[in-house]
């Protein structure tokens, strides 16, 4: 008998059980989502490349085309990528970009130095190098979304190869401040002020490039 009450109380809630699935399937994406959410949390970014974490690293964003009127923000965009890159762990040793920036400023164009003797000048095993294509408050007439792109590539020093990506032009991605309200001219305070928010957050978003985060943190429009 006692075997006959629990086979029944099984086939019941197996039923109850498939009755709620069917439920869920036919309710559409407002049931099945937040369900899917609680069971595996927020969707993921997955890292674009993965970087040895105890290989000394050093970020030099160039910039050969003077996209960026100050060079304080290319430090910006470094520091902050340095700093990101630390505090979320992916990395236990990165250099101060304040030494391969002042090495690229001696520079003359005839005598270029190339990443790995850049790289090498401040001690570095690995190069993230990130070229400046674009940055700009108005990319489109009359749109007020600053914006900046990048070409990004991993250098190993020591041997001068290319670890990422696979082409040599490099990895293209974007990151932009959502639209504001402001269409007109801007004042010098306020341009100087939201330039350096957009520097900070290239330097974000080319971090993100290389860690696992949570969608609604990413700062990326473009990867």
């Amino acid at each position: 008998m006692a075997h006959q009450t629990s086979k029944s109380l099984r086939m019941t809630l197996g039923a109850i059980l498939c009755t709620g699935t069917l439920f869920l399937a036919s309710s559409g994406c407002n049931i099945v989502t937040p369900v899917a959410y609680a069971i595996h949390g927020p969707e993921k970014v997955m890292p674009m490349y993965t970087l040895d974490k105890n290989a000394s690293t050093v970020i030099f964003v160039d910039d050969p085309s003077s996209k960026i009127a100050l060079r304080r923000l290319r430090y910006t965009i470094a520091d902050t990528a340095t700093k990101v890159l630390l505090e979320q762990r992916v990395l236990t040793d990165m250099i101060d970009p304040r030494g391969i920036l002042a090495a690229a400023g001696k520079e003359r164009h005839s005598e270029r130095m190339s990443i790995t003797e850049l790289g090498k000048s401040v001690g570095a095993d690995i190069v993230v190098y990130a070229v400046v294509t674009e940055f700009s408050l108005f990319p489109e007439a009359g749109s007020y979304t600053p914006t900046a792109t990048m070409r990004l590539k991993v250098i190993d020093v020591a041997s001068g190869e290319r670890l990422w990506p696979d082409n040599e032009f490099g990895h293209l991605f974007k990151v932009a401040i959502p639209q504001l309200p402001s269409t007109t001219g801007l004042g010098a305070s306020e341009k100087i002020k939201t330039e350096s928010e957009l520097a900070a957050r290239a330097g974000l978003g080319l971090a993100q490039m290389f860690y696992k985060h949570e969608v609604p943190e990413t700062v990326i429009t473009q990867r």
